[in-house]
């Protein structure tokens, strides 16, 4: 595991001079500065200082697995701020009090922006110039350019860094096979065991709902760990008690993928907490903690999900084995996000191939769904395991899968004609039936898996873009 991210750092700018704040400490920077946080790839400053601005963010634009990046050159006297492709770091900025950090919650009252993903901005401390942004991408969803340096619009440099991770093949004449899921299988494994390659705690987390993504992910934890590491697979339900809670879709499916689990390693421990929030619990910790971090985020989507997230990093419940209280000491937690963007498990998937019949035209909505991919959860999620001092990962997102994975033909990954449950992600089923798991459930969005959605929302018909009146934050810091 590289250096996880620094929450307590923020960098000011007054009149041209940068400032920084550690801790609580601020003092002003008069030599070459680096906050990088990296979970793949580590960079060390003196990498850096003896290059020019190409050379510095070519550099950075290399860099493999999800990072964010401040780094201030004193002899160039310029800034470069920047997030990995998928955006899976977080990094904000308030441009009127010229402040920005990853940040857990709010510094101060104000508009804070994510910065945008894919890219590195490179600017002067005056801000009184347009930055260049070198991006991967030639444009943006909208919304996320217009407030960025709205005095001074950017220029816009478009490389090709990460083309292998953004373009998705649209080639047919394959077939789903076993050896490709064996292969998805050791490489998912493989970019495991670089993720936790220094971590040395007794326990790790698996955020586990029981479906194929995160089933599937609990395989290659255990493939990547030393064997008497325990792997915590945590699973949350909402409800107005521990009845309500069992009924929700995802419990008795973490349950089955428990079973699996322990079937296939019978020498591992396994470890099953169920997490209850009852309405009262989801309130408190909502208004207290998870909209202070999900902040700039602010939609009904953004809601449901931080909390679920939220309540899985905890990881305060009960042993499925004893129903006795217990809190996961893990400090890490894994994810199966990224599978339905690079294997058409959405319904919208499916709803097109429904309507054309034409299964390339998949790959251009997968290929859609990588491009979009940062603009979603990734800095939010970040954000709200900041709060609790957690790191979370996705293997599937890792540089090694992901341009794997979009080199294969359509039709060796997904098969759309075919049911339900079975069609859509078919190299990753292939993968779990293989590895001896339920591997047939449709795909179910946690928040209604949970059951997260239906307590929130009650019966109302809401939206998941439309804006959460539970993430409003009062400006009276």
């Amino acid at each position: 595991m590289g250096k996880v991210t620094d929450y307590n750092t923020w960098w000011f700018l007054n009149h041209g001079v940068v400032h920084v704040e550690i801790d609580g400490v601020v003092r002003y920077v008069l030599e070459d500065m680096l906050d990088f946080s990296g979970t793949t790839t580590d960079l060390d400053i003196k990498d850096l200082q003896s290059d020019s601005v190409e050379q510095i963010v070519e550099r950075i634009l290399n860099i493999e697995g999800a990072w964010s990046i401040v780094y201030y050159s004193r002899k160039l006297d310029k800034l470069f701020i920047g997030r990995d492709v998928f955006g899976r770091q977080s990094m904000v900025f308030n441009f009127h009090l010229k402040a920005f950090g990853c940040r857990s919650q709010r510094k101060c009252a104000g508009e804070w922006v994510e910065i945008p993903f894919g890219q590195v901005t490179v600017f002067d401390p005056m801000m009184d110039q347009s930055p260049t942004v070198y991006s991967y991408f030639e444009s943006y969803p909208e919304g996320i350019m217009e407030k960025y340096f709205p005095k001074h619009p950017p220029k816009h440099v478009f490389v090709h860094n990460k083309d292998p991770l953004l373009n998705v093949s649209r080639a047919i004449g394959g077939r789903v096979e076993v050896s490709n899921a064996k292969l998805l299988f050791e490489k998912v494994t493989d970019a495991t065991k670089v993720l936790l390659r220094n971590y040395n705690k007794s326990h790790v987390v698996v955020c586990l709902s029981g479906g194929v993504d995160s089933t599937f992910i609990a395989h290659a934890v255990h493939a990547s760990v030393d064997s008497d590491m325990t792997i915590d697979l945590v699973n949350v339900a909402f409800g107005s008690g521990k009845k309500e809670c069992e009924k929700a879709p995802d419990r008795s499916r973490a349950r089955k993928a428990l079973e699996s689990l322990r079937v296939a390693y019978p020498n591992r421990k396994f470890r099953l907490i169920l997490v209850n929030v009852d309405k009262k619990t989801l309130e408190q910790h909502r208004t207290e903690s998870i909209a202070l971090a999900a902040e700039p985020a602010v939609t009904v989507l953004d809601d449901s999900l931080s909390c679920v997230l939220w309540f899985a990093l905890r990881a305060e419940g009960v042993d499925s084995d004893n129903m006795n209280p217990v809190t996961s000491p893990a400090t890490t937690c894994l994810l199966g996000s990224g599978a339905d963007e690079l294997l058409a498990g959405y319904a919208r998937h499916r709803t097109r191939f429904e309507k054309e019949k034409i299964p390339r035209n998949i790959a251009e909505e997968c290929e859609n769904e990588l491009r979009r991919l940062g603009s979603r959860n990734g800095g939010r999620d970040a954000r709200v395991a900041s709060q609790l001092n957690k790191t979370i990962m996705s293997p599937l997102l890792e540089d090694t899968v992901v341009s794997w994975l979009n080199s294969l033909p359509v039709d060796a990954k997904w098969n759309l004609a075919l049911k339900r449950g079975v069609g859509e992600k078919q190299l990753l089923r292939e993968a779990v039936k293989m590895l001896g798991s339920p591997y047939d459930a449709p795909k179910q969005a946690m928040q209604f898996g949970s059951r997260m959605a239906k307590m929130s929302n009650g019966s109302k018909t809401i939206k998941g873009s439309d804006k959460s009146p539970h993430l409003a934050i009062e400006d009276n810091l």
